[in-house]
């Protein structure tokens, strides 16, 4: 292998220098995101069923699609509620699931099974199955006080921004669309003697599409173009309706005719108190350079802004923004990483030979990038957070070869010579090294769902700088270390050289001793565990705080826009509210990857307040929650900032199931009350309603019968009379306006009013509904929620700073074991304890692919299960430091740690791999055990110590970063390695001291 080396050195070099040039180019090109996106596993269905209950609608709609979507073997579960009028199926895929286009169109399939079970007047049924989507740019149009006008120029600008390189949609939010209103006037058409069905058919007979076809006038084609559909509203007043008598009268003496907003209201946005609506664009993910797409929106809306004065092109929300701030931070953490590894190799080696090592960095770090790129790789943050976790790794295998080259040429080796005696002493033992670094990552990059699919890009980007490491370390580097060492000088002093020799004779003279020193450190870092937090993943570190608020079930939204308007009117008399944007009847557009898209209801919304700095979040949360609770008793609130990892509900969330209605909301209000008094609980709220008024319409069958009605017709008149009816479309603009037929009060029909409107039968006469029917009041619930179709209550709650899920989880199973829940009640618990246990039995279930190869290249290494055996203790002597360091440090115990715990693995591993290799040589040599060992520790006590210092200084940026996320990883693998580094160097030799007395013996070739 060495002499091939030499004989393609210059071919080698072209290779590299090529391969560094492919780096740079992508590094200039390649995409970049702030985080991975996830697949489209979440989806939204909604039903309309105008008119029903939320018992009828539960029991015709939300059942039947239950039991046919339990059928798709992709559906990990749904999630279905109930309400009047709608049924909102909120349906997740397995974890597990890659393909999910061939997904969607099953349960597309299954959708359509349940709508033969629907009853006929079910409307439309709508699944949004890119929930998991987020746009890029949230723009907001104002400067108008008319809806309906800001919604015609953001149509316009939508379409002036479709051709946008990059852009994969655009979708309007808080737009208006329109209505043309027909309201009858129940006198008037009672007096005429005409009925609603009456105007029905004359509005459908006048407005046809009906081609007039064509004549040909002088060998041309001449279009006939009759006029038999609506060209204006005044045409539509003027429509000639017949009496009885024969005679006509316009529509006009019988209804109102007006234009304006579709009723009921639909979703409203407010940017910064404005009244807006929203454009938000979604960029082609995985393909599309966020910080280019960016730029490009900026610079077309430069240009547009003068054509669409005087209204306001804003950024209400701009990800490139973030994405370029992200990765400008990563990428000077990283650049810092490097500078601290350099200092750091310079101390430790010396000029020449920090040099050479240092050579590495640069060289792996834009090879790399190239492959990651040619690989389809994006450049996020979890990819750039896998390479300042590689560094310090990587630049093992260059300080082990060069201070193995600069040994021998010490020892009087020419030059030549000490690179091929070096190149096939180490190999074997650093290939192995590098093989059970890349058998640690291995579960984790094999591991699905959501975490996974999160973090992935941390053991791709790891594996791949280390094997590119290790081939530069056993060709490049070699050549260049043969090249330009030197014989360094005898009589300088070298700290490190006698430490290693001090080291080394303890180890010969105590091993005992230290076993059983680092027995007792091991059992006393386990003793700290009780007092470590666990937490999923860490809040975000922007400052925003959203706000989710939920009026009582059956709230109208105006009502709710004016409770909305009120908080929000407080908050801007805050110092910290920077910017306040309020969205109604709905929860705006999910600018964060982690925030979640609820359906539309009128009783919701969200506000997201932006504060000048992180720390100011959380007096304001604390404001808001006091101002609510004693100005808005009626609004409920949740109050908190962004979170991070796959999105969830809520940090705490605990599903009540009971087949027993009363038991279950006896539950429910139990668990309730037990989490609020749980320590770190907040915003405790559970999903059971007071319920709401409703009228109840007795219809006599005999009498109306009589007059030739049944209950269909009642049924019909009140929809028409209070909600409408479309008659027909009015086809003069873009999109066809539909044509309203109703009462003039519409959904603000007064009771009263309600018991005197007229009933017409299949002859068009007139009866009063009082004359026919009774009227009652009854209680019923808003809302009825399942879980793969059955009946479930939740309780949801955030967290106060500096508490973890499992500290309330804690405090809710004491309360409960005092105080049972009724029989038969199952709980289950979502949010981040369901997120933390799918993240864990995920890596379980890929655990023993990496357990395999690990023990694979060992054996392949050694061919000695004793000394796999005290390899392997080396993975518990990392834990001597990681608890301890967590605990100090504040940091909680979460993905994040157990990902550092990965990464320590695999240092401490090679550490014993490369002194049992000495060892072993020393053995073969002929040495004692006590004397190999004290060589073995000789010598490479300076690259262990190198190796541990160099890993440390790549994540000291990290550690001291104001991120939220990365910190508790840093600090995992900084205390962790540094207590393991010492027991390394003492614990591992003095069990080779003990365990270990001869070569490995070959086999014998006995005789037949």
């Amino acid at each position: 292998m060495t002499a091939r080396l030499l004989r393609c050195q210059r071919l080698l070099g072209m290779v590299v220098t090529m391969l560094g040039l492919l780096g740079i180019a992508a590094y200039t090109t390649m995409p970049r995101q702030e985080d991975p996106s996830f697949p489209a596993r979440a989806g939204l269905l909604t039903v309309s069923y105008p008119g029903a209950n939320a018992e009828t609608v539960e029991r015709l709609i939300l059942q039947p699609l239950a039991d046919e979507l339990l059928q798709v073997e992709e559906v990990d579960y749904t999630s279905g509620t109930a309400r009047t009028g709608v049924a909102v199926v909120n349906i997740r895929l397995y974890q597990t699931i890659y393909d999910t286009d061939s997904a969607w169109d099953r349960v597309r399939q299954a959708m359509e099974r349940a709508r033969q079970e629907f009853p006929d007047d079910v409307g439309r049924m709508v699944l949004d199955d890119r929930l998991t989507n987020t746009p890029t740019v949230v723009l907001a149009v104002g400067g108008a006080p008319s809806v309906t006008e800001l919604s015609e120029v953001a149509e316009r600008l939508k379409t002036t921004l479709s051709d946008l390189p990059g852009l994969s949609r655009i979708e309007l939010e808080g737009e208006v669309d329109e209505q043309i209103t027909l309201a009858l006037d129940d006198a008037a058409i009672y007096r005429l003697g005409i009925s609603p069905a009456r105007v029905l058919e004359t509005l459908a007979q006048r407005n046809q599409t009906i081609p007039g076809g064509f004549v040909v006038s002088h060998g041309r084609r001449l279009s006939v173009l009759p006029n038999s559909e609506f060209a204006s509203v005044d045409a539509i007043r003027a429509t000639p309706i017949e009496l009885p008598d024969g005679s006509q009268v316009p529509l006009a003496a019988a209804a109102e005719v007006w234009r304006g907003p579709v009723e009921p209201r639909q979703p409203e946005t407010w940017f910064d108190g404005e009244r807006v609506v929203l454009l938000t664009l979604y960029m082609s993910e995985e393909s599309t350079d966020a910080i280019r797409f960016g730029r490009d929106v900026r610079e077309r809306l430069a240009q547009l802004r003068p054509e669409f004065a005087p209204y306001t092109l804003k950024e209400m929300f701009f990800q490139p923004d973030k994405v370029e701030e992200r990765l400008d931070s990563l990428a000077w953490s990283l650049v810092l990483a490097v500078a601290i590894i350099i200092a750091v190799v310079f101390t430790g080696m010396g000029l020449r030979m920090g040099l050479l090592v240092a050579s590495i960095l640069p060289m792996v770090a834009l090879i790399s990038i190239g492959l990651y790129d040619l690989g389809g790789g994006v450049l996020h943050q979890i990819a750039v957070i896998g390479m300042v976790i590689s560094l310090g790794i990587l630049i093992d295998n260059a300080i082990v070869i060069v201070e193995n080259i600069q040994t021998h040429i010490d020892h009087g080796v020419r030059r030549l010579d000490a690179l091929k005696r070096s190149v096939r002493e180490l190999a074997g033992p650093l290939g192995a090294s590098t093989g059970t670094t890349l058998a640690a990552f291995a579960p984790l990059l094999l591991s699905k769902g959501g975490t996974a699919d999160f973090t992935r890009g941390i053991p791709v980007m790891i594996m791949l700088t280390l094997s590119v490491s290790y081939l530069l370390a056993i060709s490049a580097v070699p050549l260049l270390a043969a090249r330009f060492l030197k014989p360094r000088r005898r009589h300088r002093a070298d700290p490190l050289a006698g430490l290693a020799g001090r080291l080394g004779n303890l180890v010969a003279r105590r091993p005992l001793a230290l076993i059983l020193a680092g027995v007792v450190l091991v059992v006393a870092s386990l003793a700290l565990t009780p007092y470590m937090k666990l937490q999923f993943f860490p809040n975000a570190d922007r400052p925003r705080v959203v706000v989710e608020m939920y009026m009582p079930e059956g709230t109208d939204q105006e009502r709710t826009a004016e409770v909305a308007a009120v908080l929000e009117q407080a908050v801007r008399s805050r110092p910290e509210a920077l910017e306040v944007h309020r969205f109604v009847g709905f929860t705006g557009p999910s600018f964060y990857y982690n925030l979640l898209q609820a359906p539309q209801a009128p009783n919701r919304g969200r506000m997201v307040i932006r504060t000048p700095t992180l720390a100011d979040t959380a007096p304001l949360m604390a404001w808001i929650r006091d101002h609510v609770s004693a100005q808005l008793p009626e609004l409920d609130v949740t109050v908190g900032v962004l979170g991070q990892g796959p999105p969830r509900s809520a940090p705490v969330e605990v599903r009540v199931l009971h087949p027993d209605d009363a038991a279950r909301e006896r539950a429910v209000r139990q668990v309730y009350a037990a989490l609020r008094a749980a320590p770190g609980a907040v915003d405790v709220r559970h999903d059971l309603d007071l319920g709401v008024a409703s009228i109840a319409i007795q219809v006599d069958d005999a009498s109306a019968a009589r007059y030739g009605i049944n209950r269909s017709d009642v049924a019909q008149s009140l929809y028409g009379q209070s909600f409408g009816v479309v008659a027909e479309q009015y086809r003069q603009e873009d999109d066809p306006i539909p044509l309203v037929l109703r009462s003039r009060e519409g959904t603000q029909l007064s009771l009263s009013r309600l018991l005197s409107i007229n009933i017409y039968n299949a002859r068009g006469q007139a009866v009063p509904l009082s004359a026919i029917a009774t009227v009652q009041t009854q209680w019923e619930p808003a809302a009825r929620y399942q879980r793969d179709g059955v009946r479930v209550g939740t309780v949801t709650s955030n967290l106060l700073p500096g508490y973890s899920f499992s500290q309330a989880l804690d405090g809710l199973d004491q309360a409960l074991a005092e105080s049972p829940l009724p029989a038969g009640t199952r709980l289950q618990f979502g949010g981040d304890a369901e997120g933390s246990g799918k993240a864990n039995n995920a890596l379980l279930t890929t655990a023993p692919i990496g357990i395999l190869l690990l023990l694979f290249f060992l054996i392949l290494q050694f061919n000695s299960f004793r000394r796999v055996g005290i390899i392997l203790l080396t993975v518990p002597l990392a834990t001597v430091g990681i608890f301890p360091g967590l605990v100090l440090s504040g940091s909680p115990f979460g993905f994040q740690s157990l990902l550092g715990v990965i990464a320590l693995v695999g240092v401490v591993v090679n550490n014993a791999i490369v002194l049992l290799d000495v060892v072993d040589r020393q053995l073969d040599q002929g040495d004692g055990i006590r004397e190999a060992v004290r060589q073995a520790v000789t010598q490479r006590t300076r690259p262990i110590l190198l190796t541990t210092a160099t890993t440390v200084a790549g994540l000291l940026p990290l550690a001291f970063s104001g991120s939220t996320l990365w910190p508790p990883m840093a600090w995992a693998i900084i205390s962790g390695l540094l207590a393991s580094t010492v027991l390394t160097l003492l614990v591992v030799p003095s069990m080779c001291a003990l365990v270990i007395r001869r070569p490995v013996p070959e086999m014998e070739n006995a005789p037949a």
